[in-house]
């Protein structure tokens, strides 16, 4: 038996597999955009073949697939989704454009609006009310639900939005205007407001279950349709879809709502870094994954990823619990240019992968970080992604001394390595957005580089921050979010609206509300295979009296989910301790409140284990390939560098810097001064 993670990426679709021996096989292919399955089915058939099979035999034998995709983000970056309407109650038809009077850029009087996922002739004002308390001010004018779903049909909606006030303290407006939909329209997408986010805030909760609505029909069909192609392929394990928090869903509750795989594709990276810090004996680490466009950050203090409810999407507020990921645009091909002023810039604008790089020889003119690595010496022009793809260092050149070093006065070395020192500052930025601007210190956590281009910078990096010690993972630092869904566990969450004052808690109402969630998540879980215990976590959104920002403090519970009045105030001592970290004080005197509770519901499953084997001989010419020479600061020019091949390396090997080690997807690059040594957990262990 094996198991199998899926990660869709703009350019390529990674796969890695672990079968029962825990040896691991990977794979890449073109991604598919028009339809992600494709590249899914190849891939799937890439790693039959390193397993000597077929892929009907190959899909038989795995025990479960996880599959991160992109079809939810890319539908909110290209706004695509589906025909969406929305009922709303009487006099809050304009929530989505007074918003919580929030702009972007406060002073930019030319900013434009959001693109209307829901015009407003779209939105239909319904006649009901509901108080703050939950009593029923005003009964459902199931007339004004008829005329307004006719309306909505004659436009040709293929999604409808229902979001009532307070209908996350008393729902039976929202679920009996379903009821009359489903009469009239019985294919139609319905979402919820009380059911995809039930808490305080008109707005979130409105935006948010507009996301849903609009991402769900055309993710759920995907969905179905990737389901019925790998059943045809002979599998029959489980399928579970990465969502934005970190956990997984089995592949039925994913495509019932699409607002939580909206910002999941650098989930499995987030979840496979915390792992590896754990298991490396720092559970104090900070992510970072390096690609063609992107630069993701994500900070995990000890084995936890941070998690936020404050995402954005293209200007729409998803308020649903998502992995705090920073991601700005900085990757291999960011293209470096020189303003107005004479400064070098480097991104946010990217080469892509067509036309690419002016290296890859697909018509790019332009510079950008990879050409600056390949004049620099950090890429060789023969050994790019293993050989298969060759670089253009003349291309290269030309490209960064036109549009760079000429315009500056600067050699072309002074202007790659600018490029390089520049990209570096901004990614380095990225991570004290998580870290300083959080009150984290990063000189108190290890970096764990990933992606095709993060440990080429890594080490410079985590030296301008003070940090000692990088961590790549070892032949599969390019397929790490692949690898993180293998390694995740099953995360069902569901969310309560609960508002009150600290000193007025009513303990039994609380827990009445958690035992409720506790007994909803568990059906959705029961029956999961794989699975070994289910941990219960409980947290609640608090602030203090009058502000407009919530932490998320996790409760101090009982193993089962009960919050006690010890437990209470526990957990309103952990809010004062987290407020003076982030904000760098708080107010133990004054009153707080609850505007929230979330129940997380973790499946543990049983895990697949990697090993290894193979144990360093000491000796190191085994896996020397050859030299080239590399420019570095502390010599101000170039040296020449052993390059070692990193797929003959073992545990125990140690590299002494300056050296460069490459794999088919990756190169590591060791600056002078540190040294790298391949750990048991099968790591490249950089200190410096």
């Amino acid at each position: 038996m094996h198991a199998v993670g899926v990660d869709v990426g703009g350019t390529f679709t990674d796969f890695v597999a672990i079968d029962a021996a825990g040896k691991i096989f990977t794979a890449k292919v073109p991604s598919t955009p028009h339809d992600q399955s494709e590249a899914v089915v190849e891939g799937l058939g890439r790693l039959a073949e390193q397993m000597s099979t077929d892929v009907e035999q190959f899909m038989s034998e795995c025990e479960y697939l996880v599959h991160g995709t992109t079809v939810a983000t890319n539908i909110m970056l290209e706004m695509n989704g589906a025909n969406t309407g929305i009922l709303t109650t009487k006099g809050f038809r304009d929530i989505l454009d007074l918003r919580r009077n929030y702009k972007e850029a406060a002073f930019d009087l030319r900013l434009q609006p959001p693109y209307p996922i829901v015009p407003r002739r779209k939105r239909m004002a319904v006649s009901e009310r509901i108080d703050y308390a939950g009593n029923i001010v005003e009964p459902l004018n199931e007339d004004d639900v008829r005329s307004s779903v006719e309306s909505l049909l004659k436009q040709e909606v293929e999604s409808i939005v229902v979001c009532y006030l307070f209908s996350f303290l008393n729902p039976v407006h929202e679920i009996r205007t379903r009821e009359i939909i489903k009469e009239m329209a019985p294919n139609l997408h319905i979402s919820l407001s009380h059911e995809i986010l039930p808490r305080v805030r008109e707005f979130e909760r409105l935006s948010t279950t507009v996301v849903d609505a609009y991402v769900t029909p055309k993710l759920s069909r995907y969905l179905m349709n990737l389901k019925t192609r790998l059943e045809s392929k002979n599998f029959n394990g489980d399928i579970f879809i990465m969502s934005a928090n970190g956990g997984m869903l089995p592949i039925e509750q994913a495509a019932k709502s699409g607002v939580n795989l909206v910002l999941s594709g650098p989930a499995g990276g987030v979840v496979a870094g915390a792992q590896i810090g754990l298991n490396s004996g720092n559970g104090n680490v900070i992510t970072v994954d390096m690609g063609g466009t992107s630069y993701d950050v994500c900070l995990i203090k000890n084995g936890l990823p941070t998690v936020s409810t404050e995402a954005w999407m293209n200007r729409y507020r998803i308020a649903v619990p998502t992995l705090d990921i920073h991601t700005i645009g900085a990757g291999g091909g960011s293209i470096a240019s020189v303003d107005e002023a004479g400064r070098l810039t480097v991104g946010p604008a990217s080469a892509g992968a067509v036309p690419g790089p002016a290296c890859f020889g697909r018509g790019g003119k332009l510079p950008t970080v990879t050409d600056a690595n390949l004049y620099l010496g950090l890429l060789d022009a023969n050994s790019f992604l293993g050989g298969k793809m060759k670089l253009d260092y003349e291309a290269a050149a030309k490209a960064i001394e036109e549009h760079v070093a000429k315009p500056m006065g600067i050699s072309t070395v002074e202007a790659a390595n600018g490029i390089f020192r520049v990209v570096n500052n901004s990614m380095n930025n990225g991570i004290r957005k998580v870290s300083i601007s959080q009150g984290y210190d990063p000189r108190d956590f290890d970096l764990i580089a990933f992606g095709g281009a993060g440990a080429i910078h890594a080490a410079r990096q985590a030296t301008e921050l003070g940090m000692k010690r990088v961590l790549v993972p070892k032949g599969n630092a390019s397929v790490l979010c692949a690898m993180g869904d293998v390694m995740s566990d099953v995360l069902i969450s569901k969310t309560r609206g609960y508002f009150s004052r600290s000193s007025m808690v009513n303990l039994e109402q609380v827990n009445r509300l958690i035992q409720d969630a506790i007994a909803e998540g568990s059906k959705e879980i029961d029956g999961i295979r794989s699975l070994g215990e289910v941990k219960v976590v409980v947290k609640f959104e608090m602030h203090y009296a009058g502000q407009t920002h919530e932490i998320v403090v996790e409760g101090d519970t009982t193993a089962e989910g009960y919050l006690k009045e010890e437990g209470m105030q526990n957990t309103i001592q952990r809010f004062h301790d987290m407020h003076k970290q982030l904000y760098s004080f708080n107010k133990p005197e004054e009153e707080t409140e609850i505007l929230g509770i979330q129940v997380d519901l973790w499946g543990i499953r049983s895990k697949l284990n990697v090993k290894t084997d193979a144990v360093s001989d000491n000796d190191t010419s085994r896996i020397v390939k050859g030299t080239r020479k590399v420019f570095y600061e502390e010599y101000n020019g170039f040296v020449d560098t052993p390059v070692y091949d990193g797929e003959r390396m073992v545990t125990g090997d140690r590299i002494e810097g300056p050296a460069i080690i490459e794999e088919p997807h990756t190169t590591i690059v060791v600056i002078p001064g540190s040294y790298v040594v391949v750990s048991p957990e099968q790591m490249y262990e950089m200190i410096l």
